[in-house]
């Protein structure tokens, strides 16, 4: 198996992913900016002091659907089909599962420095600081947004067992 090929395709359809998932951030900020209110620290959502309201709720349930169905499980197929083409093989196992879990690595990596480092840390869009809490030291926190994806770390084995899963079992089924 010609991992480096399997590698490079994981990057960029996660390169890919993450983009798109950095946009939908961006975009249901602008939409509802207390739409990720529980992925604030503990102190800013005490200011805040009112829970995700109903618009913010329609809008995290929308990015959910829209951002997995519509963009990272299309990308997740894409990705296995254009590898499995340039291979000419079976990806097996663990071809699929090496592709997503690097996929979602790069996801993961993505969002905690552009998104939370960059972004959220350091610009601080208005789109991004709730109402009441401009100018908490918080937002500045570099090892709360480390913590919360070590945290959902766990995701990325998940989904490379899922994607390795599936890809053996629609192969033994072809």
């Amino acid at each position: 198996m010609q991992w480096s090929l399997i590698f490079g395709y994981a990057c960029a359809y996660g390169l890919a992913m993450s983009v798109l998932f950095s946009a939908g951030v961006l975009i249901g900020g602008a939409v509802s900016r207390d739409f990720l209110l529980n992925d604030y620290p503990e102190a800013i959502q005490e200011r805040y002091g009112k829970p995700r309201s109903e618009r913010g709720r329609r809008v995290a349930t929308w990015f959910g659907v829209l951002f997995w169905g519509g963009c990272a499980l299309p990308l997740m197929v894409a990705a296995m089909l254009h590898l499995r083409s340039s291979l000419g093989s079976d990806l097996g196992f663990a071809g699929g599962a090496v592709v997503g879990a690097v996929m979602f690595t790069t996801l993961v990596l993505v969002d905690l420095v552009v998104l939370d480092w960059i972004v959220f840390a350091g610009l601080r869009p208005r789109i991004m600081v709730l109402p009441g809490t401009e100018g908490m030291p918080e937002y500045r926190d570099l090892a709360f947004h480390a913590v919360a994806a070590l945290k959902g770390s766990p995701l990325i084995v998940v989904a490379g067992l899922v994607a390795g899963g599936a890809v053996a079992g629609i192969e033994a089924i072809a």
